[in-house]
C-alpha cells in the first residue's frame, strides 16, 4: 500500500463520529429495535396493566396505570381458582406432556440417527423415504383416532404423548443424524478396543457428545 492510500485509510479512520453518520450507520438498526420494542414489548405493558386493574378499569382497556390500587394477586387468584385451578392443571399436563415427548424423541431420533449414519445398507434408502415422508405427508386426523381408540388410549396423556413424540421424531432423527456425521470415526474405534458393546458405544459415548 503506497504511502498516500495509507494516510487517506488514516484519515478515514480517524475522522470523527458525527450525528450524521451516526445515522446512516445505525438508522437502520434503531429502526428495527423501535419496531421490536412496538410489536413485542408495548403489548405486554398492555396485558400487564390490564391485570393490574379492578374489573371496572380494565373493561375500558385504556393504556394507563391503575387509578384505583393494583389489584395484581387478586386477579392472578381469581384466575387460577377458577374452574376447580383448571389452569394450573392445564399447565401442569402441558409440562408433563411436553418433557415426556421431548424425552422419548430425543433418544429415540438419536438411536436411529446414530444406526443410519454409521452403519450403510440396503434399507437406509428406503428408511430415509419413510422419514421424510414424515415431513412431508401430513398427518391422517381420522385414522389416528381410530388407532388410539383401539388401543384404549383416546383422550388420555399417555396417547397425546405418543402423537406429539411421533410427530416431531422425522425431524428429530435428519437433526440427530446430520450431528452424528461430524463426530469422528475414531471415537467409536476407540470405544471398541475398549471393549465397549453396541449399547456402551452409543449412550456413553454418543450420547455425552450430542449432550
Amino acid at each position: 500500500m503506497s504511502a498516500e492510500a495509507k494516510t487517506k485509510v488514516d484519515d478515514k479512520v480517524r475522522r470523527p463520529l458525527t450525528m450524521r453518520r451516526f445515522l446512516e450507520r445505525y438508522a437502520l438498526g434503531i429502526v428495527a429495535i423501535l419496531a421490536s420494542i412496538v410489536v413485542f414489548i408495548v403489548p405486554f405493558v398492555f396485558i400487564f396493566l390490564t391485570a393490574v386493574k379492578n374489573k371496572t378499569e380494565a373493561s375500558l382497556f385504556e393504556f394507563s396505570l391503575p387509578k384505583e390500587g393494583w389489584h395484581l394477586w387478586e386477579n392472578v387468584m381469581t384466575v387460577l381458582e377458577t374452574r376447580d385451578w383448571m389452569l394450573v392443571r392445564a399447565f401442569i399436563n402441558s409440562t408433563i406432556l411436553t418433557v415426556a415427548s421431548v424425552a422419548i424423541m430425543v433418544v429415540f431420533a438419536a438411536m436411529v440417527g446414530y444406526v443410519l449414519q454409521r452403519r450403510k445398507s440396503r434399507w437406509n434408502h428406503l428408511i430415509n423415504i419413510f422419514v421424510l415422508a414424515g415431513l412431508i405427508v401430513p398427518p391422517a386426523v381420522v385414522p389416528t383416532i381410530w388407532v388410539l381408540q383401539g388401543l384404549g388410549l383416546f383422550k388420555t396423556m399417555p396417547g397425546m404423548i405418543l402423537i406429539e413424540a411421533t410427530f416431531g421424531l422425522s425431524f428429530c432423527i435428519l437433526l440427530f443424524r446430520a450431528f452424528i456425521s461430524t463426530i469422528p470415526r475414531e471415537l467409536d474405534e476407540a470405544a471398541i478396543i475398549d471393549g465397549a458393546g453396541p449399547v456402551r458405544l452409543f449412550f456413553p459415548s454418543q450420547v455425552d457428545v450430542c449432550w
